[in-house]
């Protein structure tokens, strides 16, 4: 068995990624290779049969390139903490008006104004996985009550209660966090009839765009400018039409980039290469949901 990584990494991380998969591991040379770890830059080989992505989501794969024998592996988990640091930076910049003292400041206006506490409000969490639940932690640690609606519950001591419906995250939170994975069934999952249920302040996507409709939240925004869109996605990024709606904040898709999380992800992405080599693998994607 061999295994390379289809990323621009020297060999002292192939090198890394060896020690941990066990296996042989090089750069960029696919031909040959039985499992190939990277992003999305992946070659459908005859003697391919893992494809163990670097990334948590696997929406931007084609599925279709490839063999029915190809096993495709998530890296579910990996970002989940940096991507939750990221959405209640935007909640909090938002909160407490950071952004908005700041331009005033320069401006040479010191003005001070009342911010708000996330004590005791609501936060509610569309998608469960690991980011909802990191998500979670951090709005426990702030004095916030979680509702979460998923597929898959955990009794892990972060959820006051899980919901039957999204209906009721919508109606019954004063923040939500949008943190489902992006497949033929979620796509326009949040659209003009989950909006109308919406009685909070802030909506966060911390997923995919095309999670949202994007005609209904445009929509639902101009009719509602005492809501924020707080966002790290965009709808044909990166090409953003401008203008913004001017309640909403969008940051370039950067919550899971930094130094530290890419490298434990790729070493994640290997430890998992290792699960598969022993007949245990995580995060096998269904690819029939993505097709």
């Amino acid at each position: 068995m061999r295994a390379t990584i289809m990323l621009d990494v020297g060999a002292d991380i192939a090198e890394k990624c060896s020690a941990v998969a066990g296996i042989p591991v090089d750069v960029k040379n696919p031909d040959g290779a039985d499992i190939q770890i990277g992003m999305r830059d992946f070659v459908p080989t005859p003697d391919l049969k893992l494809v163990q992505t670097v990334s948590a989501g696997v929406d931007h794969l084609n599925f279709r390139n490839f063999s029915d024998r190809v096993l495709f592996c998530s890296n579910a988990g990996a970002f989940s903490d940096s991507v939750a640091q990221h959405a209640f930076a935007l909640i909090l910049s938002n909160t407490n008006k950071i952004c908005q003292f700041n331009s005033e400041i320069r401006s040479g206006i010191y003005r001070k104004d009342l911010v708000h506490s996330l004590y005791g409000e609501t936060l509610g969490i569309l998608g469960y996985g690991g980011i909802g639940q990191s998500c979670a932690r951090i709005a426990r640690s702030l004095g916030m009550k979680v509702l979460a609606y998923t597929r898959s519950r955990r009794d892990d001591g972060y959820v006051d209660r899980y919901t039957d419906g999204p209906e009721e995250i919508m109606s019954g939170s004063s923040v939500v966090i949008i943190a489902l994975p992006l497949t033929s069934a979620t796509r326009n999952y949040v659209g003009r009839k989950l909006l109308q249920k919406f009685r909070g302040t802030m909506i966060v996507n911390i997923a995919r765009a095309d999670i949202v409709a994007k005609d209904d939240m445009m929509a639902f925004l101009n009719g509602n400018p005492g809501v924020m869109f707080l966002s790290d996605v965009w709808w044909n990024e990166p090409n953003v039409e401008l203008p913004l709606p001017e309640n909403s904040v969008l940051t370039p898709h950067v919550a899971g980039i930094s130094q530290e999380s890419m490298s434990t992800a790729l070493m994640r992405a290997c430890g998992n290469v290792k699960k598969y080599l022993e007949g245990k693998p995580e995060h096998v994607v269904n690819v029939k949901e993505y097709l």
